[in-house]
């Protein structure tokens, strides 16, 4: 009784087979959970991975468990895609989807259903057809002359073709049927007449119109001279079997359609790692095609590191029996390595035995450079914000340290002076230090717009050094430069070209050690380029930085960068502005201790010869006494701001009225009738502008010159504040001598 199945054997067998069916159902709607709330972009639109759950479950599982999978997907995708998350809150909106889904997922589970049926039928066919050839041999026949003329029709031929036995016999068979011939029939009777049989498929019309296929065995008997006698067909009817291969055809079309049209890879392999379907999407990633996959195994197609990742997964996936989600990495035909997360799960054949391995991946490669990048900014933004935080500092103890000697009895001048001078000092590094940042932002916004005009290089590298001075002087180094003979005109911004070098020559100071040796040349290349090299022999760049020198916050040593001082973004500024000006911007340097160099080339727009110095009339030496006394309106609702300027400017020996909002410098106006009125233009309420608007309406008022006071400086808002009435725009904090100038400017 060995190997022979008790009826209680076999009962529990069944049942495992239908449990193994709805667990697959549980499995793969799972599978879609995980991949939706891993992937973002899907969660929005959630029902796709569902759908591929429900055929999965259909394909395999039948139309029981197909139905299960669409119960649970609508659940899932209630509690855990609809708002409010992680309810059961079946609303009009939610009722309306899940029909919508409903509806979807029968086709899909109809699809499925047809082909599962297309097979059993084409199994049950194909055995019914063995049957009945063992048994008979044979379904009709017919026996015709060698010119194809009927002499015998039988019962089976009756049936068959609808013509009754006088009606066929003496006909030809092939007129008769109107027969379509897999190839020309004269190539076929020379095969029967050199063979004595031939065999193949015949498409023939019945009396009733419709179409039969047929499988057709031909037999030539002769007599025994061997002459020809007549032809012997053998018909089998194939017409089911036909319309169920055509079925099949187009139930494996549609899935292919469907499968096609996934967003991600999927593909299923044998228990052997055999392939035995992949979409568009794997041929595309795999990089090659259907025909090349089908049949062999990871180790035929991918490197050795690859394919035994993939078959220890597969591995995983099958003992786990409920699959494994993973994430995978395959290096693509254009050299990519593309990053995948990856659901594999077992499929259960009919019998209820694991059959298959089937797998669905989402690119994520963009995801993860993405969370890379951002852990690489949020690297760089908290090590920027302790350096801009060290930064400020610098400057802000030595402004505490300078406001409370200043506040100390007794001062000597020398000392007070002294103070002054470190105020000023340390005020103007940290309006460079947000100078440069508003700079950044301003170029990367689009919001920087250059104002080039014809400009000597001998005047924008005099600027440069003028600015730097102080810097070389306290940081005792050798500074030598020298430029071309000829006279440089450049189209340019001037104001922006002397800021680049300012910036070189600062780095250069800022990493050059007392005592260290610092040089500016310029020279040209042809008759169109401008080189300037600004050369040290200080600490140097590594060359492994030499790419990166020119990023935001990139720092050769965070350690020696912070005891030196800066943010790391001059360098990114001056390559910002120097691009703007259509030119480029190298670093050079053989490594640590070795100094560097820093290489800008720029257009030319002239070259002259330089004429010999002719002098000039001595500048005149202005005195206070010698400035016009002005009546002047202080504007600002920071009642600090408005105090200290006004103090200033009467210091200076103008005459000056103070207000702290829009409505009270307006009464001020009018009653103090200023000839200069410094308005700042961010003030709640009645704002600058609305102010400047009243005071112009005003005919008494109108010869007010007007002066905006504001943080924000760009083309926009100078074109803001030009429009309202201002006649100039400053940018706070505004230096004394600034002030003093426009002050001693102003003719009216």
């Amino acid at each position: 009784m060995h190997g022979i199945a008790t009826p209680g054997q076999v009962m529990q067998r069944r049942i495992l087979r239908q449990i193994a069916r709805y667990a697959l159902a549980a499995v793969v709607i799972a599978c879609a959970v995980g991949v939706t709330v891993l992937v973002p972009p899907f969660r929005e639109t959630p029902t796709i991975f569902f759908f591929f759950g429900v055929l999965v479950t259909a394909w395999y599982g039948g139309r029981g468990p197909a139905m299960l999978a669409v119960v649970l997907s609508i659940a899932a995708i209630n509690y855990f895609f609809i708002e409010p998350l992680y309810t059961f809150n079946f609303g009009v909106a939610d009722l309306a989807r899940a029909v919508g889904f409903v509806l979807v997922s029968a086709m899909v589970i109809w699809f499925a259903e047809m082909r599962r049926r297309t097979e059993s039928t084409l199994r049950e066919q194909a055995a019914r057809l063995k049957e009945q050839a063992q048994v008979l041999n044979l379904s009709h026949v017919l026996i015709s002359t060698i010119d194809g003329r009927i002499t015998s029709w039988n019962e089976g031929a009756i049936r068959i073709y609808g013509w009754r036995k006088e009606e066929a016999e003496g006909r030809n068979s092939h007129e008769l049927l109107k027969t379509e011939f897999p190839r020309a029939l004269k190539q076929i009777q020379t095969e029967l007449a050199k063979t004595g049989r031939w065999e193949g498929e015949l498409a023939r019309t019945r009396k009733n119109g419709t179409h039969v296929f047929v499988h057709t065995q031909w037999v030539l008997h002769r007599d025994h001279q061997s002459n020809e006698l007549c032809i012997l067909e053998i018909n089998n009817d194939v017409t089911r079997q036909k319309q169920l291969e055509e079925s099949f055809r187009i139930a494996e079309q549609r899935f292919s359609r469907f499968m096609r049209h996934l967003p991600g890879l999927a593909w299923i392999k044998d228990l052997d790692g055999r392939y035995v379907y992949v979409n568009a999407a794997a041929e595309k990633a795999f990089g090659k095609s259907r025909s090349e996959l089908y049949g062999r195994t990871d180790d035929e197609i991918f490197p050795p590191e690859t394919a035994i990742a993939f078959r220890e997964n597969d591995r995983k996936a099958i003992a786990g029996e409920s699959g494994i989600q993973t994430i995978e990495f395959l290096r693509h035909p254009d050299g990519d390595i593309r990053h995948s997360l990856v659901n594999k799960f077992p499929i259960v054949g009919a019998d209820g035995a694991i059959s298959l391995v089937g797998g669905m991946a989402i690119d994520i490669t963009e995801r993860i450079r993405a969370e890379e990048a951002l852990r690489d900014a949020g690297r760089r933004k908290d090590e920027f914000l302790a350096i801009l935080a060290h930064e400020l500092r610098n400057p802000l103890a030595p402004i505490r340290t300078g406001i409370q000697v200043l506040r100390m009895p007794l001062i000597p001048d020398a000392e007070r002076e002294q103070v002054h001078e470190m105020l000023e000092r340390q005020m103007q590094h940290l309006v460079r230090l947000i100078d440069d940042l508003l700079d950044i932002a301003r170029i990367r916004e689009g919001k920087i717009h250059l104002r080039k005009e014809r400009v000597s290089l001998d005047v924008v590298v005099q600027d440069a050094i003028d600015a730097c001075r102080p810097h070389l002087q306290a940081g005792k180094q050798e500074f030598h430069w020298t430029l071309p003979d000829e006279q440089i005109w450049l189209h340019a911004d001037g104001t922006r070209i002397s800021q680049i070098l300012l910036n070189l020559l600062n780095n250069a100071v800022k990493f050059t050690d007392p005592g260290g040796r610092i040089t500016l040349n310029a020279k040209l290349e042809g008759d169109k380029l401008l080189a300037i090299r600004v050369k040290d022999n200080g600490i140097g760049i590594p060359r492994e930085m030499l790419p990166r020198i020119f990023e935001r916050f990139a720092q050769v040593d965070a350690d020696d960068r912070r005891s030196r001082g800066g943010l790391g973004i001059g360098l990114n500024l001056a390559r910002m502005l120097v691009e703007m000006h259509g030119g480029t911007i190298e670093a050079h340097s053989d490594g640590p201790g070795q100094g560097s160099e820093f290489l800008v080339r720029l257009p030319v727009a002239e070259v002259i010869s330089k004429p010999a110095p002719a002098p000039g009339p001595m500048p005149l030496s202005a005195t206070a006494n010698g400035h016009a006394k002005r009546r002047i309106l202080v504007v600002d609702d920071k009642k600090d701001i408005a105090d200290s300027l006004g103090m200033m400017l009467s210091l200076l020996g103008h005459t000056v009225k103070t207000a702290n909002d829009g409505p009270s410098a307006f009464d001020a106006a009018c009653e103090f009738e200023p000839d200069v009125a410094l308005l700042d233009i961010g003030m709640p309420g009645m704002s600058g502008l609305d102010l400047a608007r009243k005071i112009r309406e005003q005919p008494r008022l109108r010869q007010i010159v007007l002066v905006a006071l504001t943080g924000w400086g760009d083309e926009a808002d100078r074109q803001r504040s030009h429009e309202a009435g201002f006649d100039h725009h400053l940018v706070k904090p505004i230096r004394v001598a600034v002030l003093e100038e426009l002050l001693a400017s102003i003719k009216r």
